[in-house]
């Protein structure tokens, strides 16, 4: 019968792959398969499962599949439904769109197959009816496992796996793509593993495109720098000649600005996870009808949405891991029998070679190790607020021993559990008397708001008032910082029409500001970057031609490449390998090629003792492969570091800690786990909160043990930064009074956002200007004219020859005036004509602050207009929004 249902949707035979899988699963071993994108990994893990659930009749929930996405649950539904209809299973989808109607509906009558997420999954334990059901569950299935192991959601799965082993005996089937294999077996505690039987093949070009003539016009017209507008040229040509394809980048704001300026060139969406469901739905249809030939995408489209036949990857920018490069390249050829054709296009110094490693290693296999969130205290909080509302009383020792079984908890101290036990009593979201761990009136809510252990921001919904579709969602730290009234989503301009529970937005014409999203810089592994330090020293030695043959990267991009190291190598040591070189006078630089997570705690560190020794605050900046210190100088950046090389571990970790809690990124982290470990209110505005007090208040409590934890796991590796300041003196030391040209280059890879020029900005901002449509009224005979700014040119009044003319955005009527301000206006605009009139056609400044600006000392006329600028900002940046 399945054979059948399988012929129906299109399956005519097992590949080896899932042969090999039909065996293990029906034999009811735990397994981990892991094979390239396309395989059919899904189809492996589903038919012996679907197989045994109709052959030995079985009701209830008889599968669980979890996947870290809900438009995973759309496309699966979809895969799903097709082999279930056929073979008359029963399926449904549960998450936290799912309908009162449809959730009564799946308690009353509980599908034999349910597809869910790890968030939704700890709620399946809270129902009566579904709780009964689970008794039932014989199989999970976990999708995309790489997505989860890395991240708290992860563990907070593992827990409700340990939880569901309370209630029945499952087989657990793992499914991931490209992934740390001994550490994910040992997190979802399976016996099995299968490799893909067939090795994918791919294709990588690493490019730097060449400036050529057509791209000086482009970058005119586009308003965008020469060497961009090569880049989106060549971007557009690859989507030419393969027809389709997925351009993905590292951030939303970089998917926003790439896409508002390819939409110009061919047709091309934008697909994140800040776009609303209905506006990601449309895209993905639009890609598969081939109504656009291209999606700009971050790694929303990394994991296995089906959305067509994609013939080429273009990667825009370094991918900055392994791991994401194999998954998103494998997007293309859809298939484990086709070729997967990947173009990373790059754009600095830092960005060509840390790709070319990264295409390297990933044709070795060369993957990097996962980072777990180990003894993870909020997602302990949570989850034992959930047990108790799952149990009602229980012993303290007995939710000990279910959490503990969970793979990120083996290492969970009991001190530490009761620690958090004892700091949830202590403010009454559970009681613990007598060895016996009760729930309080606040446990359900304290449950249920911190479910999700995505950080959490307030996020505002916008709204196109044209067609009166949610068109994405804006962070508040976006619209407390907005400057202006433009800004792009969905690819496209909008004009902010006003403010408050939601935004409302009408589309617009001109230039806007890109949003910028919390938590997505993807850092560099110290792996990466310790090789593109010899790599550089390769390149010295052999030219550029062991780079074009060895790592796949185009004449232009080696050429660059090659010109800017022998440069440097004229007077300065190349830093890489065992090189390090110390330059700079005021502002000292730091070459070391150790990746983010090592660069920034050792930055921080060198930073806090220089400022300690100077009694100056030291600013930093870093990326992968140099730090830079403001103020400083080289001798005491090196002593500091012989200093660091003779301290022990926890003393050096103690350091770490206390540079890192001075930091306004640790202080955002504190309130969040401040709020999932239930000592804030969800609803309370971080703007309200003196958050320096409140860390001190809390020193001792998980909530800062936890927030550190969070730190150290996901943005600091302070063990490796250890291991380099104990081997300092193996290295050799280089140092410079003045700047090199590897210390020179753009910090990190080039961002398109942060690399747009400040006068870009002022040149948009000014030619807005020029197009504002303008009041010239008379003061004496009442005589009015309208006209466009850019045309403005009258010194006196063709009526009456009076001087004193008023002029003034049309945005408001003469009437709105009183007599004295038109008399002050037309004042302003007879001492200072034409700059008057561009002072009050800025947004937010009146008669008073247009005063004070044009009374200033401006050497020339983009000095003016800058102030102008800020003055705008300034306004929008201290009015409470659009109020």
């Amino acid at each position: 019968m399945i054979a059948e249902a399988l012929k129906k949707v299109g399956i005519e035979e097992l590949n080896q792959l899932q042969k090999e899988a039909y065996g293990l699963i029906k034999k009811g071993s735990d397994v981990l398969i892991v094979a390239p994108t396309g395989s059919g990994k899904t189809e492996a893990a589903l038919i012996p499962v679907l197989e045994t659930i109709k052959e030995k009749n079985l009701e209830g929930i008889a599968l669980i599949y979890v996947t870290p996405l809900r438009a995973l649950n759309r496309d699966l539904l979809r895969r799903i439904s097709a082999i279930c209809d056929e073979i008359g299973l029963s399926v449904a989808v549960r998450h936290s769109d799912t309908s009162e109607r449809e959730r009564k509906k799946q308690s009353e009558e509980p599908p034999q197959i349910l597809i869910t997420t790890p968030e939704t999954f700890q709620i399946l334990f809270l129902g009566k009816k579904l709780k009964k059901g689970l008794k039932n569950v014989k199989f999970v299935v976990v999708d995309e496992v790489h997505e989860l192991v890395e991240s708290e959601r992860g563990v907070q799965l593992a827990v409700a796996l340990e939880r569901l082993r309370e209630y029945t005996k499952f087989q657990l089937i793992a499914l991931s793509a490209t992934v740390d294999v001994d550490k994910v077996l040992r997190f979802f505690k399976c016996k099995e593993l299968i490799l893909s039987p067939l090795e994918k093949k791919y294709i990588f070009k690493v490019i730097k495109p060449e400036v050529k003539e057509e791209d000086l016009e482009l970058a005119r017209n586009l308003m965008v720098e020469e060497s961009f507008a090569a880049e989106l040229r060549k971007i557009k040509e690859i989507v030419e000649e393969y027809g389709s394809a997925l351009i993905f980048v590292n951030t939303r704001q970089t998917a926003e600005f790439l896409a508002s300026k390819l939409k110009k060139l061919v047709p091309v969406e934008v697909h994140h996870g800040s776009l609303s469901k209905e506006v990601r739905i449309e895209n993905e249809k639009k890609f598969l009808n081939k109504e656009i030939k291209a999606l700009v995408c971050t790694s929303s489209m990394e994991l296995g949405i089906d959305i067509g036949h994609v013939n080429v990857v273009i990667q825009y920018n370094s991918p900055r891991e392994v791991v994401r490069l194999i998954q998103r390249a494998g997007r293309s050829g859809h298939r484990i029998d086709k070729v997967s054709v990947c173009y990373i296009i790059t754009s600095s110094f830092d960005d060509l070679l840390e790709s070319a490693v990264i295409v390297k290693k990933a044709l070795k296999g060369e993957l990097e190790e996962s980072r777990i969130h180990e003894n993870s205290l909020d997602v302990l909080a949570n989850q034992i607020a959930g047990i108790l509302l799952e149990k009602g009383k229980i012993e303290a020792s007995r939710v000990y021993s279910i959490i503990k079984r969970a793979y990120p908890f083996r290492k969970l101290s009991w001190e530490s559990f009761m620690k958090v036990v004892e700091f949830l009593d202590s403010i009454n979201l559970i009681t613990y008397r007598d060895g016996l761990l009760i729930p309080t009136r606040k446990t359900r809510s304290y449950f249920f708001e911190n479910i999700s252990m995505i950080p959490d921001e307030k996020s505002y919904p916008v709204r196109d008032v044209v067609t009166g579709k949610i068109i994405g969602v804006l962070d508040e730290k976006f619209l407390q910082t907005f400057s202006g009234e433009l800004f792009t989503m969905k690819g496209d301009v909008w004009r902010v029409l006003s403010v408050d529970e939601e935004v409302k937005v009408s589309p617009a014409l001109a230039e806007g500001a890109v949003p910028s999203w919390v938590g997505e810089e993807i850092p560099v592994p110290y792996e990466v970057a310790d090789e593109v330090g010899l790599l550089r020293k390769a390149i010295l030695a052999y030219g550029r031609e062991y780079l074009i043959k060895n790592y796949f990267v185009n004449e232009e991009g080696a050429k660059f490449v090659e010109e800017l190291i022998k440069e440097h190598a004229k007077k300065f040591a190349v830093p890489g390998g065992g090189e390090i070189v110390i330059e700079g006078e005021k502002e000292v630089t730091l070459n070391v090629c150790l990746g983010h997570r090592v660069n920034e705690v050792l930055g921080r560190v060198v930073a806090l003792l220089l400022s300690a020794r100077s009694g100056r605050n030291v600013s930093i900046e870093f990326d992968p492969y140099r730090i830079k210190f403001n103020p400083a100088n080289c001798e005491d950046v090196a002593r500091v570091l012989d200093e660091l090389s003779r301290l022990s571990f926890e003393q050096f970790r103690e350091l770490v800690v206390r540079a890192v809690s001075e930091t306004k990124l640790f202080q955002w982290k504190f309130v969040h786990v401040a709020k999932k470990m239930g000592y804030l209110s969800k609803e309370i505005e971080v703007s309200r909160i003196n958050v320096q007090n409140l860390v001190k208040k809390l020193m001792d409590t998980p909530i800062f043990e936890e927030a550190v934890r969070e730190m150290f796991t996901e943005r600091l590796d302070v063990e490796k930064a250890y291991e380099f300041v104990k081997r300092i003196k193996n290295f050799e030391i280089h140092v410079y009074q003045e700047k090199t040209p590897i210390g020179s280059v753009s910090q990190g890879s080039f961002d398109i956002v942060a690399g747009k020029r400040e006068e870009a900005i002022l040149d948009h901002f000014i030619q807005r200007l020029e197009e504002e449509n303008v009041w010239i009224y008379c003061v004496n005979c009442k005589l009015r004219m309208r006209k466009k700014l850019r045309h403005l040119s009258e010194s006196f009044c063709p009526r009456c020859k009076s001087r004193m003319l008023a002029v003034f955005s049309a945005r408001r009527n003469p009437e709105e005036f009183s007599e004295k301000e038109l008399f002050r206006i037309a004042e302003l605009y007879r001492v200072h004509g034409k700059k008057a009139a561009y002072a009050l056609c800025t947004y937010g400044i009146g008669v008073d602050t247009a005063t004070k600006i044009l009374s200033g000392f401006y050497p020339e006329n983009r000095e003016f207009f800058k102030s102008l600028l800020e003055a705008e900002k300034n306004y929008i940046r201290t009015r409470k929004f659009w109020s």
